[in-house]
């Protein structure tokens, strides 16, 4: 906030409206603000929406990332395909493989 100084003691009746016309709107202003900032529940709901905003962006970042991804996938070789399908198989299967060993 501002600190005024009050208007002088030879001030005219126009000057002296003029500082109180300004002082309630600093004040009004002031209220307002508190008001914002005491309101949980809007405060709340501005986080929420803003959170849903950028958790639709991910989405829809995700989504071109996916959609580019399977794209490329398309246009990539059937050798290629298979590899990419076989690796993740083939890990697993080492892994369950190798669960089973050391229970053994």
């Amino acid at each position: 906030m501002t600190e005024t100084n009050p208007p002088a003691k030879d001030a005219s009746v126009e000057d002296i409206e003029a500082d109180i016309a300004a002082t309630r709107e600093r004040l009004a202003e002031s209220v307002d603000a508190l008001a914002d900032k005491v309101n949980v529940k809007a405060r709340a709901q501005d986080k929420a929406e803003q959170t849903k905003q950028q958790a639709k962006e991910k989405l829809d970042q995700a989504k071109t990332k996916g959609q580019d991804l399977i794209g490329r996938v398309r246009h990539t070789s059937r050798s290629v395909q298979l590899t990419i399908v076989s690796v993740p198989v083939l890990i697993i299967l080492l892994i369950v493989r190798s669960l089973r060993r050391r229970r053994s």
